[in-house]
Formats: structure tokens, C-alpha cells, sequence
């Protein structure tokens, strides 16, 4: 992967933490989440992350997938 191409995914990963904070403060406004809401969410997540490999794998194949379908060539992850 190339300065660019790593530029190029730190922007999208940004971008779409913005969005999703956005969203919890939508959520957070209108009453639908409270503030310990998030932490529960955030330790559900760390714990999926360590026991949930099927869907790393599925990520993985996917994120490979696009690569190849964009040209992209080189050290891709694989599952």
C-alpha cells in the first residue's frame, strides 16, 4: 500500500467516526441513549472483537475482494 493509499483509508476511517459520533449525539438528544449506553456498547464490541472470528474473516474476504476489483495488487489480507 502506497503513502497515498494509507492517506486515502485514514481519511474514509475518519470521516466515518465522525459520522457515527454524530449519530450517537443524535441519539444521545432525543433521549434513545443514555451515556453509560455507550461504554455497554464499547465493551460488547472489545468483546465480539475476540470471539466473533467469523466476522473478521468475512471483513477480511471482503476487503480483499475490493482490492482486487479496484486493481490493487500486493500483500492483501487473507482469512
Amino acid at each position: 500500500m502506497t503513502k497515498d493509499e494509507h492517506k486515502l483509508m485514514v481519511f474514509m476511517f475518519t470521516r466515518q467516526a465522525m459520522l457515527i459520533q454524530s449519530l450517537i449525539e443524535v441519539f444521545k438528544s432525543r433521549g434513545v441513549l443514555a451515556e453509560d449506553d455507550i461504554e455497554a456498547f464499547e465493551a460488547l464490541i472489545r468483546e465480539q472483537e475476540i470471539s466473533d472470528r467469523e466476522t473478521f474473516h468475512s471483513v477480511v474476504n471482503q476487503y480483499s475482494a475490493f482490492a482486487r476489483e479496484l486493481g490493487i495488487q500486493g500483500d492483501l489480507p487473507h482469512a
